[in-house]
């Protein structure tokens, strides 16, 4: 079976990228390629618990969005750049799973695809 890995880095309102991302991996999960999601760098911000797009800017909720990637595919949060923000795993939703450095090097290495948004 097919699989790919969405690299998200960017915060969810101000770019598309976050918003793309998810797309691209349920897209992926509808024609069953075992697809995931990891937010890194300002990504992590994605994941935030009771976010939501300010009203001007238009952009659908992303925080409601990443509820459809389960539980076929996994959200996973990279904890150094969750830290490096000062979030704590309680900031999260709860669907969110964190990953080390050394588990995020497997699981890359694991995926046949991966794609940064």
């Amino acid at each position: 079976m097919s699989s790919s890995l969405v690299i998200i880095d960017k915060a969810p309102y101000g770019h598309e990228n976050a918003l793309s991302g998810i797309y691209i991996a349920l897209a992926s999960l509808d024609r069953e390629i075992n697809s995931d999601v990891l937010l890194m760098g300002d990504g992590v911000y994605v994941a935030q618990k009771n976010q939501s797009a300010e009203t001007p800017i238009g952009y659908p909720s992303v925080s409601e969005l990443i509820y459809s990637i389960f539980p076929n595919g996994t959200l996973f949060v990279h904890l150094d750049s969750l830290t490096q923000r000062g979030m704590k795993y309680e900031d999260l939703v709860e669907i969110a799973e964190l990953i080390c450095g050394k588990t995020l090097y497997e699981l890359s290495r694991s995926k046949k695809h991966i794609i940064k948004i």
